[in-house]
């Protein structure tokens, strides 16, 4: 079972399609291994504020910056992801409840198996997923 542990920027990366995919799997945010180029030299994850890559940015002084308000924009309109309530739920429930919650929210119905914000649609069943926004 997958952990659901947001990266610094407040996406989880368990429900990104490349983290998901059986070819070329995209190893996180916060692992070592295979990752999309944008993945590796991510201005959020290596940003001078921060104390470590692992912090996430909602400790930081500055937030909500720019990087990480284009990203919720992005987010929240193209996939139904809000990494800022991802971030404040963390902060606010603590990790095991966090975990517990977005996996309620992103568990497909018909199978049980983690959606991806990227998919209108379930990858293993085809239902349609419902936290994707409409167009």
């Amino acid at each position: 079972m997958n952990s659901l542990t947001p990266a610094p920027c407040g996406v989880v990366c368990e429900l990104c399609i490349a983290y998901q995919r059986s070819k070329n799997k995209c190893a996180g945010c916060l692992a070592d291994g295979n990752k999309p180029k944008h993945c590796t030299i991510c201005s959020i994850k290596f940003c001078s504020e921060k104390d470590s890559e692992q912090d996430l940015c909602i400790n930081c002084s500055k937030f909500p910056c720019r990087r990480i308000k284009d990203l919720e924009k992005r987010y929240t309109s193209k996939y139904g992801e809000s990494p800022i309530t991802n971030m404040q739920n963390v902060k606010e429930q603590g990790f095991n409840d966090f975990q517990k919650n977005i996996r309620k929210i992103w568990t497909c119905s018909h199978c049980g198996n983690l959606l991806s914000a990227h998919r209108e649609f379930c990858i293993v069943c085809g239902k349609r997923n419902p936290n994707y926004p409409s167009k």
